[in-house]
């Protein structure tokens, strides 16, 4: 599947990084949907006349791996399993076509808005006085301190509106890891809309409207503890579990 995937990306114009970054949303909306990746190279040709693709030496699939970090308490997890309108995560997210990592910090201002900052760094698994000065300009850190929790690797494709302020990813490959696992979510993907509060219709949302995937609130970091350490408390995620599953393996 991942190569008709990649046959339909050539259809689209190439897009740099450069032009990617100038492309700046400042008062955008994010909204997340997740499918099996069978419907990506039907969304993907739809998506031709109206997107463009990230490109870099002929690749348009690119890898990550971001490694999280939470408190012993696991304040990070809990504050979103209790549904907490304002929170945070902390992660190191690195580019593997590049190279270059950041420090990251992820704050939900509201159940639509997120806030990111962040600060180039060499990926580690300890955070030193310098990362721990960056982190304490954007939260509160807390006593007890980050300990790395999971990471998660992932390929990305990213779409740019041609005419209209508009930024697509849709992420597949998706796995977890730990110190003792690693689990695969095969044939998932996570697609993520991230457009301008004032842009009107979003072309993207309509092509996946016609296809009946609707927007679906979904973590990977959240996603990744439960199924890494199935006896952590997640109640409130059940359904998404059940979900993720139907798509992957059909149950």
């Amino acid at each position: 599947m991942i190569d008709q995937v990649k046959n339909k990306l050539q259809f689209l114009d190439p897009i740099s990084l450069d032009e990617l970054s100038e492309c700046r949303l400042l008062n955008r909306i994010d909204t997340k949907y997740i499918c099996n990746i069978k419907y990506l190279p039907q969304i993907i040709e739809q998506a031709a006349k109206d997107f463009k693709a990230q490109t870099s030496r002929s690749e348009r699939i690119f890898g990550y791996e971001s490694l999280y970090f939470d408190t012993p308490e696991m304040k990070t997890y809990f504050d979103h399993h209790q549904g907490k309108r304002i929170r945070y995560k902390v992660r190191f997210r690195k580019y593997l076509d590049s190279g270059d990592a950041f420090l990251e910090v992820k704050k939900k201002k509201n159940y639509i808005r997120t806030d990111k900052r962040r600060n180039q760094f060499e990926l580690s698994s300890l955070l030193d006085n310098q990362h721990k000065k960056f982190l304490s300009d954007h939260i509160c850190v807390p006593d007890s301190g980050f300990n790395p929790t999971i990471w998660t690797l992932f390929n990305r494709i990213t779409l740019a509106g041609r005419n209209h302020l508009e930024r697509i990813t849709i992420d597949t490959n998706i796995r977890f890891k730990n110190e003792t696992k690693e689990i695969c979510l095969p044939d998932l993907s996570i697609i993520e809309v991230k457009r301008d509060k004032a842009g009107g219709i979003s072309p993207f949302t309509q092509i996946l409207r016609d296809l009946h995937i609707r927007p679906y609130g979904f973590s990977k970091y959240i996603m990744g503890n439960i199924l890494l350490t199935p006896n952590l408390k997640h109640n409130r995620f059940l359904r998404k579990v059940v979900t993720v599953n139907k798509i992957c393996y059909g149950t």
